[in-house]
């Protein structure tokens, strides 16, 4: 619900659009170079006004969020579960009381098949946007929603429900997602959560006994919101003429963004400015082939990968993310006298197989050069905290001497494992 201060920031922002579009004219029809330097100062001026109209509205934002939150979800004494509580065995899937940030908002955590985005209903989406943005707005929806939403780096910035939905689109193609990995709303460049290092000590005790004690079991981490940014070349004729020119645009760049999601997420090495993913997260489990690595001839490796796991006592269902040419390996195993495909063991067949071009072939297991690992765990103890922000800039004079056009996107987001433990990766995998 808008509160009077945030309706009057909004016109204060539309007042500002109309002024630095009036300097820009300005400057655009002005021969003299003191009267153009002095109309490009007011722009900029205008400009840092404008940004720092936007901090305000968010920060209105947040301030009514907190105050809604702070009189509905107000938990009573002895109700309600503990910060990070798991149900049916579902970790972190996240009732409202479940996850609270530091000022006593609900951080509401997106498992396998939520979603970000409500039913917007009627409306431009962000393919419409884009065609928008390129070829002129078709109705007075896709002029509002461009005029609300410039910026001043020449481009747009999507509304959050559109934003929403380019995320969901994004997710539903990303493997880790399809996995089981949670996704944690961010609504600030970091966020700190609480992660399990380690087992409570618990045992029975005579009267008047001690009571089992360890060490903490639990430290923060935190998301620091990264970028991921990409974007795709077209004709200008294209974007003209065709039709369906925006939506395609949109499918190019989530699924992309998936892509290297996924990457990140399973295998980024933690150098600024890449997510450090599961396999190279201190404190998970991890199993090997053999010194310079060894060819798939069983299933004895895969069964001790899962057997780590529930050595920690991590709770089903598990799932296995792998290269292509690693499960095409795995379906050729056959019985050696019969040559029939070899039956797989139980632990091996409830434990669903993703497949993604991310995993890499190219691993080093010492003189093999081409290894290639399977990530083994409970995906829902991988977070990826996600900025629900998502930009996109057309450029229309980078590749104006070919007559093409660029649509960028930017997104920021971040991976944190719950628990270390809850994966293995079994590395040196050969063809």
């Amino acid at each position: 619900m808008k509160t009077p201060k945030m309706i009057e920031l909004e016109r204060q922002r539309l007042d500002l659009i109309a002024d630095a579009r009036a300097a820009l004219d300005a400057i655009k029809k002005n021969a003299d170079p003191a009267k153009a330097d002095a109309l490009e100062a007011r722009h900029d001026e205008i400009m840092r006004q404008f940004d720092m109209n936007g901090l305000d509205i968010e920060a209105e934002k947040l301030s009514a969020s907190d105050d809604e939150a702070r009189a509905s979800n107000r938990p009573g004494m002895g109700a309600g579960a503990a910060f990070g509580a798991a149900e049916s065995g579902e970790f972190l899937r996240g009732k409202r009381s479940d996850w609270i940030d530091q000022r006593g908002k609900p951080v509401r955590v997106l498992a396998r098949g939520d979603r970000f985005a409500d039913r917007r209903g009627e409306g431009p989406s962000m393919g419409d946007l884009i065609r928008a943005k390129i070829a002129g707005p078709r109705n007075e929806a896709e002029e509002r929603a461009l005029s609300a939403s410039v910026n001043s780096a020449g481009g747009f910035t999507v509304p959050d429900p559109i934003a929403a939905e380019f995320i969901d689109n994004l997710r539903s193609q990303s493997v880790v997602m399809q996995a089981g990995a949670v996704t944690v709303p961010m609504d600030s460049e970091t966020l700190a959560i609480a992660r399990a290092t380690g087992d409570p000590a618990v045992a029975w005790r005579n009267e008047n006994a001690a009571v089992a004690e360890t060490d903490p079991t639990y430290d923060r981490v935190t998301f620091t919101a990264r970028t991921l940014a990409g974007g795709v070349k077209m004709s200008r004729e294209l974007a003209q003429d065709s039709i369906n020119i925006g939506a395609m645009v949109q499918q190019q760049l989530a699924a992309e963004m998936a892509r290297k999601l996924d990457l990140a997420a399973l295998f980024g090495s933690g150098t600024a400015p890449e997510p450090r993913g599961i396999a190279n997260t201190v404190g998970i489990n991890s199993i090997s082939m053999g010194t310079n690595g060894a060819v798939i001839a069983s299933y004895d490796r895969l069964l001790d990968a899962i057997y780590e796991l529930t050595l920690n006592n991590i709770p089903a269902p598990f799932a296995s993310v792998m290269h292509p040419r690693t499960q095409l390996a795995l379906q050729k195993l056959k019985e050696t006298s019969t040559a029939a495909p070899l039956a797989m063991p139980p632990w091996v067949a409830s434990t669903p197989a993703f497949i993604t071009t991310s995993a890499p072939i190219n691993e080093t297991q010492g003189t093999a050069t081409n290894a290639s690992s399977i990530l083994f765990g409970n995906y829902s103890m991988c977070l990826i905290g996600m900025r629900q922000q998502v930009e996109i800039r057309i450029f229309d004079q980078t590749f104006a001497d070919n007559g093409q056009l660029y649509v960028q996107a930017w997104m920021r987001a971040d991976v944190q494992l719950a628990q270390p433990k809850a994966f293995t990766k079994l590395i040196g995998i050969i063809p």
